[in-house]
Order: C-alpha cells, then sequence, then structure tokens
C-alpha cells in the first residue's frame, strides 16, 4: 500500500509527510511548494502530486483555501473550522478549564463527538508546527482539544509532542485539568478472566495500590521492582541483562514513571467505574455517550461500530518468532466469590480495569519481555510513548491529569486498524462522563 493510499483511507499513523498530516491529522496547511520539494524524496513529482490533491478534493476530503493551500475538511456540519494566525483573545471566565490531547486523527474525531457549540481553530504558520484546537462544551463545561502532529521515538517526534502540549498549556493558561484520550494495547491474561484484558475494553491509568495520597509527580529509578507501584504511566527507556549467581540472566529495566500529585480525576474515574445499575439491561451514561457518538460519526471514513467479536483473535508467543492462536479465558458464572469490585460486561459492551500504563520501544516489541515487564509492574496496557508529553504536563505544573485509553489490539494500540476507532470512542465517552461528574 502506498503513502497516499493509506493517507486516503486514515491508515497513515506516524505523520510520514506533512501532506498526511494534513489529510489524517488535520494539523497542517500545506503548501504546494514545499510539496515539490519534498516529492523527490516521496519520489512522486508534482504532477502526481497535484492528481493525489485533486482525488481528495473529489472525494471531499480537503478544501482548498487558495492556490496552493488546502486544509482538511471537517464533515461534522456542527463544527465550524476557522483558520487564524493569532488565537482570540477568550474573556475571564469563559476560558476552558480541560485540555484533551489525543495523538491519532479517528482519536480526535471521537473527542469532538463529544462536544457541543464547538469551533475548530487552525493556528496556521508559513514555516514550522501549526496548531489545531477545537474548541467546545461537554456537559456545560468549556474544554478544548488538540492533536499531537507524532509520537514516538524519534527525535521529531519528542520534540514536536512537547512542544504541541506546551503551546496548549500556554496559549490556554486556565486549565486545571488535562486528559490524555486515545487507544492502546491491552495485556492479555491466558487463564484468569478477571485479569485478562480483551479488545474494545476500557483502561484507566492509576497506580497499583490504589492509594491516592501521595505527591510525586515524575520519578526516576533503575532498578524499580516495586517503587513503580505508585504510579499512573511508567515508561522503560532500555533493557540490560544481568547475570545472576545461579548463572541465569535477569533483565534490569531502566525506567520513568509519572503519578499526578492531584487525584481529583483518579477519584472520580473510580466512582464511575464501580457504578452499577440495578437492572442489568440498564446503560451507564458513558455506555449511553457511545451509542450517541456512534451516530454523530456516522458520516465519517471510518466506522466507528464495534466490530465483531470474531476479529478479537488472541495469539501467543512459544518461543522465538513461533505465535499459536489461543481461545479468550471464559466467563465464569456470575456469584459471589469473583473478585472485589470486579463485574461481568454488559454483551456489546468495555469492561473497566484500572492500573498502570506501559510504553516503551525496548519492551513493546519484545513479546517476551512486554508479558515479563507487565506481570512485573502489574501494568494493564501500553501505548505509544507518551514520555515527552507528560515531562511537559509536569513540567507547567499540571497537577491533574489522566490516560483513559480504549483497547484497540494487544501490542501498544498502533497495529489494529479495526479496533482503533471504536476503541478510541470509548475512551472519549468515559471522559465525557468524567467531564460531567467533575462540574455537575
Amino acid at each position: 500500500m502506498t503513502w497516499f493510499e493509506r493517507c486516503s483511507k486514515l491508515e497513515c499513523y506516524h505523520t510520514p509527510c506533512k501532506i498526511c498530516v494534513c489529510v489524517c491529522h488535520m494539523v497542517w496547511v500545506i503548501q504546494l511548494l514545499w510539496l515539490a520539494q519534498r516529492s523527490k524524496m516521496l519520489k512522486v513529482d508534482e504532477t502526481t502530486m497535484k492528481e493525489q490533491l485533486k482525488v481528495l478534493l473529489e472525494r471531499n476530503l480537503i478544501k482548498e483555501l487558495e492556490p496552493g493551500r488546502w486544509v482538511r475538511k471537517v464533515l461534522d456540519k456542527k463544527s465550524e473550522l476557522r483558520i487564524v494566525k493569532n488565537m482570540p483573545s477568550q474573556m475571564d471566565g469563559t476560558r476552558p478549564k480541560v485540555a484533551i490531547i489525543t495523538s491519532k486523527y479517528y482519536e480526535k474525531l471521537a473527542v469532538d463527538a463529544m462536544m457541543e457549540d464547538k469551533t475548530t481553530f487552525v493556528k496556521f504558520k508559513t514555516e514550522g508546527e501549526s496548531n489545531v484546537y477545537t474548541i467546545g462544551f461537554i456537559a456545560g463545561q468549556k474544554v478544548v482539544s488538540t492533536k499531537l502532529p507524532a509520537i514516538g521515538r524519534q527525535r521529531a517526534a519528542q520534540i514536536s509532542s512537547g512542544n504541541t502540549t506546551t503551546r496548549l498549556l500556554g496559549t490556554f493558561g486556565e486549565i486545571d485539568h488535562v486528559l490524555l484520550v486515545g487507544v492502546c494495547g491491552g495485556v492479555p491474561h491466558y487463564a484468569d478472566y478477571y485479569k485478562h484484558v480483551r479488545l474494545g475494553d476500557l483502561l484507566v491509568s492509576s497506580p497499583v495500590d490504589n492509594s491516592v495520597t501521595s505527591t510525586t509527580s515524575a520519578a526516576f529509578n533503575n532498578n524499580a521492582s516495586t517503587a513503580s507501584n505508585d504510579y499512573y504511566y511508567i515508561y522503560c527507556d532500555k533493557t540490560t541483562q544481568e547475570k545472576e549467581e545461579d548463572e541465569l540472566k535477569s533483565t534490569q529495566f531502566s525506567l520513568k514513571g509519572w503519578r499526578a500529585p492531584d487525584s481529583t480525576l483518579l477519584n472520580v474515574a473510580r466512582d464511575i467505574a464501580s457504578t452499577k445499575t440495578s437492572n442489568t439491561n440498564e446503560l451507564l451514561p458513558w455506555e449511553k455517550y457511545i451509542i450517541e457518538g456512534q451516530k454523530i460519526l456516522e458520516g465519517q471514513e471510518v466506522e466507528f461500530t464495534r466490530p465483531p467479536e470474531e476479529t478479537d483473535r488472541l495469539f501467543m508467543n512459544v518461543g522465538g518468532n513461533d505465535v499459536i492462536e489461543v481461545g479468550h479465558p471464559a466467563m465464569p458464572e456470575p456469584s459471589s466469590n469473583g473478585p472485589p469490585g470486579e463485574v461481568h460486561s454488559k454483551q456489546g459492551f468495555p469492561m473497566i480495569r484500572m492500573g498502570p500504563i506501559g510504553s516503551g520501544k525496548p519492551i513493546v516489541n519484545n513479546d517476551q519481555l512486554r508479558l515479563e515487564f507487565a506481570a512485573k509492574h502489574q501494568c494493564i496496557g501500553f501505548d505509544s510513548e507518551f514520555d515527552q508529553v507528560l515531562e511537559s504536563i509536569d513540567g507547567n505544573r499540571k497537577d491533574s491529569y489522566l490516560l483513559i485509553r480504549g483497547v484497540s489490539d494487544y501490542l501498544d494500540g498502533s497495529t489494529n486498524i479495526t479496533w482503533q476507532p471504536y476503541a478510541a470512542l470509548v475512551a472519549a465517552a468515559f471522559m465525557k462522563s468524567i467531564i460531567a461528574a467533575l462540574y455537575q
């Protein structure tokens, strides 16, 4: 599949070029002159580039602002799009109090579907990075959402993700809470239903010990076997092998962890997760938001409906590169003997899981290390590397933040296109419930 085919299907996730950033990620306005220069690197001439832009115009995916400049077309009729060089000033008392950060286009679509009275501002620069902010209301509270241009270990991605977060928090200086909403990979348990994470499930970052008294925001530990239990998010920078007395090699993880000093968002999330209905057929508010969001997003290019259960396939590594397909743990009969706080999910709706979320290329790309790391630090999921984003949040003295993730695969959220839109919508729906409860 060519880069343009991926771009047209919203399947390019790592911003390989500026046209993909515009079309898939709704971040930058593109200039034809720049594309002509870049085309040499992409092995695409200017004529081909123009033809591809014409196809996108015909598909109603982009619109031409003026000769040589295009921007992604917002298909939501209730959303206004404005191109600005500077963000319009906002009066005191009407500024957003909640910031929402996403990293993929469909994640931002899902988040914006939860908003009312929204306006998308494209803060355009002729050189360098531009930014997109959508300002609207969720449950009567004014919020702002944005999408990171890139994430990952590439230097450009690290710089841009940190800078975008810093600009967001600098532009909207009265932000009290930051929600990181999107998809991730789940950590499966091949035998225990109560510990098994499935596609479509909802993960909320929290410490293992479930305590909320610490005021530590970030820490670094070279040999953290249990200390990481205090953290919401654990990033592994590198691994080393050390020989022990029995000559067996032990893996050591170089870690950095984050935990929000302010536990307000976590407490609200716990309250929502523990809420049950008297009628098993009755939907909770966040479950209703999933259905409402699906109706709002019906006209988009990607499907936000829940994929068929048979597409949730589970594989087990049996050594080296050999894997076998296995069945999911069977759901036990409802009884009073289940683990405290665990409930059976409604048919066709996600389970809520709470625990640390991990990341880091050294562990994510290795099945054995990933499961070893998850067991050691009790991680429930892995996502693409958000360490630079969390560094920026911490550096800007924002003490209240939370990661909300929908499970789209069993890696880090980057591989299963089928489940990604639905998983993003699940996370966005739970986000809306948190904001509604926060300001009720």
